[in-house]
């Protein structure tokens, strides 16, 4: 048997945090660097940056020293502001011989970005001899992953609805206040940061589904609606004052020929508590998926602590961690070994097999 898997956490911020927590928790997996942002952090132990033992290992803000640090991959995880600004130090590191896996909005690249920025991944791979992998919880395990298989039920497929829910009533206020939250629609369509930011990733599993079930997309469209709350919020982050919005839902739809309903939508809600909820889900309903065809099928998926407490967060030392972000990491974790074995190159999104297509001939080239 092989010697742990050597990583780098690249951005110790809430999934950086997350990784270097479930990477504490196993004896496969070693942490050998962290790459901090701010000089603050710079020097402190990771284990102690998060609030759990000592690792041994020290955050560092000196990037090229970082970089430098033999590992197996880095998983890359810096801030994302929307615009694809981590780019240019991506590329940077697979340059430099490292392989990268991360969450970022890279899942479906060649669908979602122009074919120079692709060939510049490409060439970057080759210089370095390393592997370019995106992967996370949705796009990738929910969109390209659990839905996909569920289309093996299906003969035929009319159109396909993926909802996700997020309760962002423990989210910090900051975080809060640039979503939108408690402020008027018109305020927050002034702050777009984050929709773009969320368009992206909506855009990303759109594009995603279409090609992994052979359907080409004649349209695409996002859009960002600001739902406001008739009552006032009282919740442990910050309250929302009645008549502010207390819901951001994130769509993307795509529609095939000229028919007048999409045939896949990926809506996004952020709500704050069970009350913001969109009429007909239900509490703790992470995610769910519909599927109108032949025959039709309805699921469910959530995530909790645990089913045995019910408990709704993962403590990390005196920290509140969101399972969600730990579904998330998880994916990056599973790929080593494949990433570790796999030519250099853009590693793509892992799809079932067996799924359903309009013609089941296309599926020895997708």
């Amino acid at each position: 048997m092989r010697d742990p898997y050597k990583v780098v956490v690249w951005g110790p911020g809430g999934l950086g945090t997350t990784c270097i927590y479930e990477v504490a928790q196993r004896q496969d997996i070693e942490l050998v660097g962290v790459r901090c942002f701010d000089p603050a952090k710079s020097g402190i132990d990771a284990g102690t940056l998060i609030g759990i033992d000592p690792m041994g290992v020290a955050a560092s803000d000196d990037a090229e020293k970082v970089a430098a640090i033999e590992c197996d991959a880095i998983i890359f995880t810096p801030r994302d502001l929307g615009n694809y600004n981590n780019d240019e130090e991506l590329l940077w590191l697979l340059r430099s011989g490292r392989n990268v896996i991360t969450v970022l909005p890279y899942q479906h690249v060649r669908l979602t970005r122009d074919a120079a920025f692709v060939q510049q991944l490409e060439d970057a791979c080759a210089a370095g001899g390393s592997v370019f992998h995106a992967t996370g919880v949705d796009p990738d395990v929910i969109s390209d992953r659990v839905l996909a298989g569920l289309t093996g039920f299906c003969n035929d497929i009319k159109r396909i609805k993926l909802q996700e829910n997020w309760d962002f009533q423990f989210t910090p206020p900051i975080t809060m206040a640039l979503c939108g939250f408690a402020k008027t629609p018109e305020e927050a369509r002034a702050m777009p940061v984050a929709a773009v930011i969320a368009d992206n990733f909506t855009r990303q599993v759109c594009l995603g589904v279409g090609h992994s079930l052979g359907t080409e997309f004649s349209r695409v469209e996002n859009s960002n609606d600001y739902i406001v709350t008739d009552k006032e919020i009282v919740q442990e982050s910050m309250n929302i004052p009645a008549g502010t919005v207390g819901r951001v839902t994130h769509r993307c739809k795509g529609w095939v020929g000229d028919a007048d309903e999409p045939f896949f939508e990926i809506e996004v809600n952020w709500h704050c508590g069970n009350d913001m909820l969109p009429e007909g889900t239900e509490p703790n309903q992470y995610w769910v998926i519909d599927i109108e065809g032949r025959p039709s099928i309805k699921t469910t998926v959530d995530i909790k602590s645990s089913l045995e407490t019910m408990e709704r967060f993962i403590p990390i030392g005196g920290m509140n961690s969101e399972p969600g972000y730990h579904a998330t990491i998880a994916p990056c974790l599973q790929a080593l070994p494949v990433v570790v074995k796999a030519k250099p190159g853009i590693l793509p999104v892992t799809l079932p097999q067996m799924r359903w297509m309009p013609d089941y001939r296309q599926n020895e080239a997708v």
